[in-house]
């Protein structure tokens, strides 16, 4: 289960008569995303890794002497405790809980919520410790430290937990080989999804806290992370359960489902992209897709078969580095062995890809993968000249003839580096129309939803000029020291929908469910832009350097 620290938050299906949500122009930074509860694959027979806690904490960070840090909620687990008495060589008999104010008093002095001073202090500031956030050590006034506790920081609140560590603590171990770091990841990520948002200046005697010892009772008993869905766990509390279940149900899917058989598969692609526009400098792009799934079936083990398709070459290529969930029971492997790590790989198989899994109750990532695309959807060339606080910029697009000319929303941003505010701005756009964001530091060019049928190019002359930067308000946009001078870059924002860059796709003939069930099946696709950058041609941009292949022996 170590690869599940990085799975992404899957996609929730569209509700009925709901549309999409629409593209806000400058709602953040390029680049940044709000947090959304990524709670991973970690619901699916978590009991069966014989992870636990010992303790979990919410904690109000304060603002000085005057409001200072407080324990809004605890939760203590002595079956863990004491097994963690044992595994240090304490014992077991004679059981002593984590104290929540030392917890709390550590807990600010590791994160210098609450200095007074510049004072050094040599453990915590010295730049020879290692940072592994969100997992922290803090050391208690006894002088015991307490580690790995991982904290997370939302609605203004630090989530706190600690996992117990079944093994040797000296030397560390990697963070990886640590499987409770992973269950209280994702157990404390399950908690901020059932929280949802929190009122500001939330107290112990908050109801949403009694909703969480119940939620902490049915998603991880006795320390024991089981199943933290939050949909799963609220059905389970708000349904009566059956005094004798009919159908033997595993520990990792307390809920049956009842209703319409329904199946949502989701084919999400994103793409990676960095153009130069310079001899010797080749582009770099990428595409990562991830395969979703939501299944609505009766039954405590139903069966669900689906295979991923590629069109025939040059339109597809094959999937590589294929990661699926471990619910998967059964795949095609010698296919899945094929699948090249590199486009040059000879046995690259074009699928299809096979997949077989017993699926739980809530949205969860089937697989994700990589594609080595080798054309751009949009090749684009930025050009920026001017001295001064007056720039002159030649903005250039071209649409792929492969690619779906039928976009959500699709925008290009221009950023402005260590520069003042912009002042003036005059441009002449080929097709939509221009905006400057509310801190006056990006130009946006917000193209529209299709690129001409004809030509599939479009083009935008500006020319823009800065107030002073000394006199510039503060900005919403964090300075970047490498952007001076012409050293700029442009960003592209795009989202398609039904359709994938690598072709990928699922054929509802394909979608086999035992015991055989009448069902209904929602397939969706999308493709959209993660990072597309675009750079200066009269300007330095950011590569990556190769050195070049020195001698074995060589050292340094």
């Amino acid at each position: 289960h170590h690869h599940l620290l990085i799975t992404g938050a899957a996609p929730r299906p569209p509700a009925r008569g709901a549309s999409r949500d629409r593209h806000t122009t400058l709602a953040c930074k390029p680049g940044t995303r709000k947090h959304t509860g990524v709670r991973g694959s970690l619901h699916h027979k978590l009991a069966s890794c014989n992870m636990s806690v010992r303790g979990l904490w919410v904690i109000s960070p304060g603002t000085g002497e005057t409001n200072p840090a407080s324990v809004l909620f605890s939760s203590h687990y002595p079956t863990v405790e004491r097994r963690a008495a044992i595994l240090t060589g304490a014992g077991g008999n004679a059981i002593q809980m984590l104290d929540d104010v030392a917890f709390c008093n550590a807990l600010v002095e590791e994160l210098g919520l609450n200095r007074t001073s510049d004072k050094f202090v040599s453990w915590r500031d010295t730049c020879r410790k290692l940072s592994e956030e969100p997992v922290h050590e803090l050391r208690l006034a006894d002088g015991s430290t307490l580690w790995p506790v991982l904290v997370i920081e939302q609605h203004s609140l630090l989530f706190c937990c600690l996992p117990l560590v079944e093994g040797d603590t000296e030397p560390r171990p990697p963070l990886i080989q640590v499987p409770g770091v992973t269950a209280g990841f994702s157990l404390l990520l399950g908690i901020l999804d059932f929280l949802g948002q929190l009122p500001k200046n939330i107290t112990k005697s908050s109801p949403k806290f009694l909703e969480l010892y119940n939620y902490l009772c049915h998603a991880a008993p006795f320390g024991s992370p089981l199943d933290v869905d939050p949909s799963t766990v609220t059905s389970v509390l708000l349904d009566k359960p059956d005094p004798v279940p009919k159908i033997k149900q595993p520990a990792w899917k307390p809920k049956l489902f009842k209703g319409k058989p329904q199946i949502y598969f989701a084919i999400t692609e994103h793409i990676k992209a960095v153009q130069y526009d310079k001899k010797g400098q080749p582009d770099a792009y990428m595409v990562y897709g991830t395969v979703t799934c939501k299944t609505e079936l009766e039954g405590a083990m139903p069966d669900v078969t689906v295979n991923l398709s590629l069109p025939a070459p040059p339109q597809g290529q094959p999937l590589e580095n294929i990661l699926v969930h471990p619910c998967v029971q059964s795949t095609d492997t010698q296919i899945l062995n094929n699948c090249a790590t590199s486009a040059s790989h000879k046995t690259a198989t074009m699928g299809p890809y096979k997949l077989r899994f017993t699926p739980p109750l809530h949205m969860m990532t089937l697989c994700h993968y990589t594609s080595q695309v080798k054309v751009l959807p949009i090749r684009g060339y930025y050009q920026m000249r001017g001295e001064g606080n007056k720039v002159k910029l030649l903005v250039q697009l071209k649409l792929s003839a492969k690619v779906k000319n039928q976009f959500e929303f699709c925008e290009l941003q221009m950023p402005f580096y260590n520069r003042g505010p912009i002042q003036t701005y005059k441009t002449t756009p080929s097709v939509g129309s221009t905006v400057v964001s509310a801190d006056r530091r990006i130009l946006a060019w917000n193209i529209g939803q299709k690129f001409p049928s004809k030509s599939l190019e479009v083009q935008m002359n500006a020319t823009v000029t800065f107030a002073d930067s000394t006199a510039a308000p503060h900005s919403l946009l964090g300075e970047d020291p490498f952007c001076t001078g012409l050293n700029a870059y442009a960003q592209l924002y795009f989202r398609v929908s039904d359709y994938t860059q690598s072709g990928c796709y699922i054929d509802q003939r394909s979608i086999q469910v035992y015991p055989n069930t009448k069902h209904k099946s929602i397939i969706t696709k999308e493709f959209t832009s993660s990072e597309y950058k675009i750079w200066n041609s009269h300007g330095d941009a950011q590569v990556v350097y190769t050195p070049p292949n020195t001698h074995p022996n060589n050292e340094g």
